[in-house]
């Protein structure tokens, strides 16, 4: 600590005042703190007014002292030991109970057992601060000093060295405090100049730096240098709490000011902008709110309407249906009419349907007008032709397959009755189906099950059958390529479709649909028919059918340059003679022919059926279907020389 005092050379004596144990120290020199805060602060400012910290430090005391924010560098003028004393505690108790790691420097008079002593009574649970080093308590001299001298650098490193181990053991911050009666005159110019950088270093800190000076051992230019350096000072006076700012401090207190003075009216100017913008804001908002309220009502109503809509059209295309359930039925004629007799009677029912004529007749139309007219209507229609079809894959078609259930079967595959679940199949061809395929088919007639291949699930079906066919079943009957009984099943509601030549009178009405819409299909204007046209055509048998029909008319269209429908005789006589009348012979032939073939293969294999050189390797079907063959045939393999 200095003490300096004017001796008769008037020169300045350095002593050391505190060298011994004193409860009170007095000054040679009065110092008016306010005097001296008048010297450092801007003329027409007041001490004793200063700030609200001014007024809430005599207010409360030392307890404003520990509630000190990081980045304060202050310093304490003092009088008495208690005067160092109650502070210093306030200050590292607040320190400790914020988590914060506390450093003080004692200076005598005061020892370590003192201030240990002091803090034990202030804090709770003082030793347990003590023994984890969240506060250390070390000599001044040992600090400060380094061979009797003030050594900066050896400061600044321990400054350095207590924030790495704070902030190492998870501190939130540092506070310090020391004491200067251990300092001499000439380390005074360093130390004021040391005391100055902390301002600047501890700005960003989470660091709290209290210094403290016995004022009786400081004249007036002492107790300046130190106001100068430090952001403020805090004294006791006859047990009043003065606090001394800076002239800098104020001035950066009256920037501060000013800045949230600025920030304040920008505040109050932005508030009033988004005042302005919210009402805007809330007003579009509502506006939105009541056309989406507007727009959901308006949606409520389109709903309302369409499922309205919905059920007049479900109402108006069951009458649509009733009136062209016939639609591209066309004809009048009695035999043609016998048929839709027919049709209009059974639609409503579930009854399986077999439908027999000539090919071309238009049976899977009569298909469809029954399908039309019944309950399940709006459900699927498929249509399968068994011919179409190869006979080692009908089964899989119809019922579908599981994985791996032949080669080739890479994934699991619905079947048509599946597909036609609820609705209706039109097995066209009928008459073309397997033997093993048939009675799987009559296994779904009687049951109303079935199982795909390759697998062993039992599945329901509810299908209506519509079968088809322009072959004579009751001569596949008799040759043993059908079933009687699937025929049995199938024939609940038989319907003939007669062929073109047995109604020549719907020929002309035929003529005229079929130009109409192949010319529309074209693009051009046939206004009238050639009437030659229609006497040709009544007169033509139309081995074809209606098919063939149409194949003529749309031929004629695509070469008709006028706007008058004609057909060239030529077409007409070349196709008449090779019309075969009778389908028999040409089954019988065809039985005939397969006869032949495979018995010349099991000659080649020496009645070998399988294998790589078996007669089904080399006719290029599958061992089951040659078998079946073989049986529908009646061929003896092993009589074959």
């Amino acid at each position: 600590m200095v003490s300096y005092r004017k001796g008769s050379n008037a020169e300045l004596k350095v002593e050391n005042m505190m060298s011994s144990p004193q409860l009170h120290l007095k000054p040679e020199h009065e110092i008016k703190l306010g005097d001296a805060a008048s010297v450092v602060q801007p003329a027409g400012s007041e001490s004793k007014h200063v700030t609200a910290m001014t007024a809430e430090m005599r207010k409360t005391g030392v307890d404003v002292v520990g509630d000190m924010p990081w980045g304060t560098h202050f310093c304490l003028f003092y009088e008495t030991l208690m005067d160092l004393l109650e502070p210093l505690v306030s200050y590292c108790k607040a320190g400790l109970e914020s988590q914060e790691f506390c450093l003080w420097a004692v200076a005598a008079p005061l020892t370590g057992e003192d201030v240990t002593h002091a803090l034990k009574r202030a804090v709770p649970d003082f030793d347990r601060y003590l023994n984890d080093q969240s506060i250390e308590i070390v000599l001044a001299r040992d600090w400060y000093l380094q061979n009797g001298r003030f050594d900066r650098n050896r400061v600044t490193g321990g400054w350095n060295e207590k924030l790495a181990h704070a902030s190492a053991r998870g501190y939130a911050g540092v506070r310090v405090t020391g004491d200067s009666a251990w300092l001499e005159k000439q380390d005074w110019k360093d130390f004021c100049e040391y005391e100055d950088s902390i301002n600047h270093s501890i700005a960003n800190q989470r660091l709290t730096v209290l210094c403290t000076y016995p004022l009786a051992a400081f004249g007036a230019a002492e107790i300046l240098d130190v106001v100068r350096t430090h952001q403020f000072a805090v004294t006791n006076r006859r047990g009043t709490w003065d606090v001394i700012e800076t002239a800098g401090h104020k001035q950066a207190k009256a920037e501060i000011k000013r800045l949230n003075e600025e920030l304040e009216q920008r505040v109050v100017e932005r508030t009033s902008q988004l005042s302005t913008v919210n009402k805007e804001l809330t007003k579009e908002v509502l506006e939105r709110q009541r056309a989406e309220d507007e727009l959901a009502k308006a949606f409520e109503e389109i709903k309302r309407l369409k499922d309205r809509l919905h059920d007049e059209n479900v109402v108006l295309r069951e009458q649509i249906d009733q009136v062209f359930m016939f639609e591209e039925i066309v004809g009048s004629s009695p035999a043609l009419k016998t048929v839709l007799s027919s049709v209009v009677k059974v639609a409503p029912t579930d009854s399986t349907v077999l439908i027999t004529g000539e090919t071309g007749t238009g049976k899977e139309l009569i298909a469809r007008a029954i399908h039309k007219g019944s309950q399940r209507a709006g459900q699927a229609f498929v249509a399968v032709n068994c011919a179409a079809v190869p006979s080692s894959l009908i089964a899989s078609e119809l019922f579908g397959h599981e994985k791996g259930a032949f080669t080739g079967a890479l994934q699991h595959r619905q079947g048509r009755f599946e597909l036609a679940h609820s609705g209706t199949i039109f097995l066209d061809e009928i008459g073309e189906l397997p033997a093993e395929t048939q009675i799987a088919l009559l296994r779904v007639l009687q049951e109303r099950q079935f199982e795909r291949v390759g697998g062993n699930r039992v599945i329901p079906t509810d299908v209506r059958v519509i079968a088809a066919t322009n072959r004579d079943l009751g001569t596949a009957i008799a040759s043993g390529a059908f079933r009687p009984d699937l025929f049995y099943r199938l024939n609940v509601f038989p319907i003939h479709v007669p062929p073109l030549r047995n109604r020549k009178e719907d020929i002309p009405m035929l003529v005229e649909y079929l130009v109409k819409r192949y010319a529309a299909k074209a693009r051009k204007q046939i206004r009238k028919i050639d009437k030659n046209t229609l006497k040709l055509c009544q007169s033509y048998p139309w081995p074809g059918n209606i098919r063939e029909l149409q194949n003529i008319i749309e031929r004629s269209v695509i070469l008709c340059t006028g706007d008058t429908f004609w057909v060239d005789e030529a077409w007409l006589s070349g196709q008449g003679g090779a019309r075969v009348e009778p389908s028999r012979p040409l089954t019988e032939t065809l039985r005939n022919y397969e006869k032949e073939r495979i018995e010349g293969a099991l000659a080649e294999s020496n009645g070998k059926v399988a294998g790589p050189n078996g007669a089904a390797a080399k006719l290029g079907i599958p061992r089951s279907t040659l078998d079946m063959k073989i049986k529908q045939l009646k061929i003896k393999k092993y009589r074959i020389p």
